[in-house]
Formats: C-alpha cells, sequence, structure tokens
C-alpha cells in the first residue's frame, strides 16, 4: 500500500498517509496557508490539514505510487 509522509497543520507535525492506487484525492485551499486534503475510496473519507501545496501533494502521491510494490 503507497504510503506518503506530509506536514499537518497547524503544529507542522509528521501526517503519514496510507492509500491505494484507486483512492480519489481532493485539494482545496485552507485558512493560514493550509491545504485540505481529502483521500476518498469506497465511500470511506479521510480529511486533513497540510502545509504542502497542490503540487508538492501531486508529486508525493506520484513517488508514493511509483515506489509501492506491485501486486
Amino acid at each position: 500500500m503507497p504510503r506518503m509522509t506530509l506536514t499537518g497543520m497547524p503544529g507542522h507535525h509528521p501526517v503519514v498517509l496510507s492509500f491505494e492506487a484507486d483512492t480519489r484525492f481532493t485539494i482545496e485551499n485552507g485558512p493560514e496557508g493550509a491545504t485540505i486534503l481529502g483521500l476518498h475510496r469506497q465511500g470511506s473519507q479521510q480529511i486533513v490539514h497540510v502545509r504542502e501545496t497542490r503540487d508538492q501533494i501531486i508529486a508525493a502521491r506520484a513517488a508514493a505510487l511509483s515506489n509501492a510494490p506491485s501486486r
């Protein structure tokens, strides 16, 4: 399962996110420089506020998917 680590807001703590290749990401601008990231899969969702920008999140997702072991 692919995993990526982002920086949580507020507090700047590490946030480790695990997801599947078919997980849908929604990325919105949030308050005080945060980005609101939603992970959606099979009726479940996880919402986190992170410091990274949209482009950084997309790059981290791509890197996690390319490093994930094949099934």
